[in-house]
This record gives structure tokens, C-alpha cells and sequence, in this order.
């Protein structure tokens, strides 16, 4: 309410701002180098996600995708010859607009989104788990929940370590220079790396420092929702949807002879396969010796399936 900035720049300034993660950006000042150094004030927001944000507005920019509701698969469902189907409306003799996904070259794929979006929703309802797999499900994922903590401990302990050689290291370099045994120039280079380093290790900390209860409550919080992955699908933004196809076939859906198909899909999910397959909904082209992902296992990479 009291926001009195503009621009185009001006949310990127925000989130940029060390002031809501408790730290102050200090200019160099004669033979006082500068930097972050942490403030007094309650921070808004935590140091881990603050630097979270600064390492992702630095990466690259990407091609970016206007995002279009009525085409959500944009960019994320893939013609059969392997390239991120485009999308756009196309007027009828009527006037009426209907939206079409359509890949870059003449003669592949030009999709109905109105069937395209139909035979998805019809996959994801019968990917829907039966209640009865919710116990093992659960029991399973405590385990593995409680095994990363245990596994995050021991990270925990030698990242407390660094932390404490960096600081030793940043005290003898705070030394040296009281004692005017390196200069300037060599304090400053030094000063900047031992204190990025410094942050960045208690950024880690805090994050490991975490406990299986707030796991667990999540966990037990959404986990019927793996019952109706329809609702889960149809429920969402375009973002989600896009998120969420991603991460069910890890990025490998494709789409030929008017049905989708897979090489990946997470495990769970993939019990009525053969009845997506016989609907014409969805393919699942199990490569020779690939193991279907599940929902902890690593991303692996796959070759997309023969034209």
C-alpha cells in the first residue's frame, strides 16, 4: 500500500533487495572493502530462498512462451519428431476461433487442442492410484523421508565445519591486514570471496536444518489427491499443467498418430496403461531395459521415441 515505485524494473528491483533477507549492500569506502554484511532488522523472508532468487534471475534467459490458457501444452508436448509443438487459434467459416497445436514443419502434427486437451484429461483420470495403495504409499514415503534427514545430518555437520574454517579464514585475513601484511587490493579480493562463501554456507545450513514433521504433514496433507489426478490436472493453472506433465513423463510426452506417447512416466501412475492404450488416450513405449521412474527416483535421461 505504501509502494511508490514504477517501471518495468520495479518487481525486479524487489526481489533483489537485501534489505528483506536482513542484509545490507555496503560500497567500498577507502581502505574498507565492500559487500553484504548482515543488518539488525527482522528479515521478511528467509536467507535460503532470498539467494535462491538471485541465482535463477541470474541464469540465462530463456526463449520465453506467452502463456495462453487455452493452450497449455504449449512447449511442453512434443511433435514425434522430437520439437515442442507451437500453438495458435484459427478462424472457422463461421468466425469462430478454434485452437490448434502445430509443430514448425509442414506435414507433422496439426492437433485439435480441444481433442489434444480431452485425451489428456482421460489419461490423467485413469492414472488416478486406488485408496487402498495410499497405506504403502505412505508408509514408503516416511521411510524415504526419514532416511534424507538422516543422510542431511551428516551434510549438516560438514557444512558446519566449512563454515567454521571459512570464518577461521576471514579472521586471519582480518589479521593480516590489521597488521598491514598484505595490501589492499589482496584484502578485498579475499574479503569478498570468504564472506560470499560464508553466506552461502549458512544459507545451506538453515536449509538442512529442517525436520521430518513438516515433510510428513505435507505429505499427509495432499496425498488423496494422488486419488483423482483428473481434479489434480484439470484444477490447475497453465503453469501447473505445464509443470505437471513435465514431471509425470519426465518431459518426454510426445504426440503421433492422434494419441500420446511416452518412453517415461512415473510408476505409480502407469497401472492402466494398457487401458489408456486401448482407449487411444496414451502410448506407453517402454524402451528394453528402462525402468519406469518413480515418484523418488532420479531424473534420467531418455532418447525420444522413433519417428
Amino acid at each position: 500500500m505504501g509502494h511508490n515505485r514504477g517501471g518495468n524494473m520495479a518487481i525486479e528491483r524487489i526481489l533483489q533487495n537485501p534489505a528483506y533477507a536482513a542484509l545490507n549492500y555496503v560500497k567500498p569506502f577507502k581502505e574498507y572493502p565492500g559487500g553484504l554484511f548482515p543488518a539488525n532488522h527482522e528479515p521478511i523472508i528467509d536467507l535460503t530462498s532470498w539467494q535462491m532468487v538471485q541465482y535463477k534471475m541470474k541464469k540465462p534467459q530463456k526463449n520465453r512462451l506467452k502463456i495462453d490458457d487455452s493452450l497449455p501444452l504449449r512447449g511442453v508436448l512434443k511433435c514425434h519428431c522430437g520439437n515442442p509443438v507451437s500453438g495458435a487459434p484459427s478462424r472457422g467459416k463461421s468466425g469462430k476461433y478454434f485452437y490448434y497445436y502445430k509443430c514448425r514443419f509442414s506435414g507433422h502434427n496439426n492437433i485439435s487442442a480441444t481433442n489434444a486437451h480431452k485425451q489428456l484429461s482421460g489419461a490423467f483420470e485413469l492414472m488416478s492410484v486406488p485408496e487402498r495403495r495410499l497405506s504403502d504409499i505412505r508408509i514408503g514415503t516416511e521411510k524415504a523421508i526419514e532416511k534424507e534427514f538422516t543422510a542431511n545430518k551428516q551434510i549438516l555437520q560438514d557444512t558446519k565445519k566449512q563454515l567454521d574454517e571459512e570464518k577461521s579464514n576471514l579472521f586471519e585475513l582480518e589479521e593480516k591486514w590489521i597488521k598491514n601484511h598484505i595490501s589492499k587490493e589482496t584484502y578485498d579480493r579475499w574479503y569478498g570471496l570468504f564472506n560470499e562463501k560464508i553466506l552461502d554456507l549458512n544459507a545451506k545450513a538453515q536449509r538442512l536444518s529442517g525436520n521430518t514433521n513438516y515433510a510428513s504433514q505435507l505429505m499427509n496433507k495432499h496425498l488423496h489427491l494422488l486419488t483423482d489426478m483428473k481434479y489434480v490436472y484439470e484444477t490447475g493453472g497453465t503453469l501447473k499443467k505445464q509443470e505437471l506433465v513435465k514431471m509425470v513423463f519426465d518431459s518426454n510426452l510426445y504426440y503421433k498418430n492422434n494419441v500420446y506417447r511416452t518412453p517415461t512416466m512415473i510408476d505409480i501412475l502407469s497401472h492402466n496403461h494398457q487401458k489408456m492404450k486401448d482407449l487411444n488416450l496414451l502410448i506407453l513405449e517402454k524402451k528394453r531395459d528402462f525402468v519406469m521412474k518413480s515418484l523418488t527416483a532420479e531424473s534420467e535421461g531418455f532418447e525420444p521415441p522413433e519417428v
